[in-house]
């Protein structure tokens, strides 16, 4: 299960960067002629948090998604087969993490641009740490879901 999870943390690092730098490609090409004008300033200062933050995010899950890993499945070795439990642990703390990294550039840019708190972006970046410090919890619930009502 380990490079399973090793390979798609590495998949979600690689995700988030090329989907951030390509969304920002265009708009810096706008940006260039009007770099001289104070506004442009601290727009590029809150582009720069909303930007910064996801690319920072998918580096760091490249570089440390062994260390991740380990931290997720502990040290057991399950081996071929691959237990339902497993992969809703390792899907619900991937989900957490995107849900984390995206929505605390936007939350950092909202603080920054306007000096008011994102509330709908505090919300996911809450319920993603959540679901990434809670995989086990939610593994249970899916655990306890799947198997009602059966003589187990």
């Amino acid at each position: 299960m380990k490079p399973f999870s090793i390979l798609l943390i590495r998949l979600l690092g690689l995700y988030l960067f090329l989907k951030t730098l390509f969304a920002v490609v265009p708009a810096l090409a706008l940006l260039g002629p009007n770099a001289a004008e104070p506004e442009v300033g601290k727009l590029l200062l809150v582009y720069l948090a909303t930007v910064g933050v996801p690319m920072l995010g998918g580096v760091l899950l490249w570089c440390f998604a062994g260390r991740l890993a380990e931290r997720l499945h502990g040290d057991t070795e399950t081996g071929a087969r691959i237990a339902d439990d497993d992969l809703v642990r390792a899907g619900t703390f991937l989900i957490g993490v995107y849900l984390v990294v995206r929505h605390v550039g936007m939350l950092v840019a909202a603080y920054t641009g306007a000096g008011a708190v994102a509330y709908d972006a505090l919300f996911v970046v809450v319920a993603g740490l959540g679901m990434m410090l809670g995989s086990g919890a939610i593994a249970a619930l899916y655990r306890r879901i799947r198997y009602w009502g059966l003589d187990r």
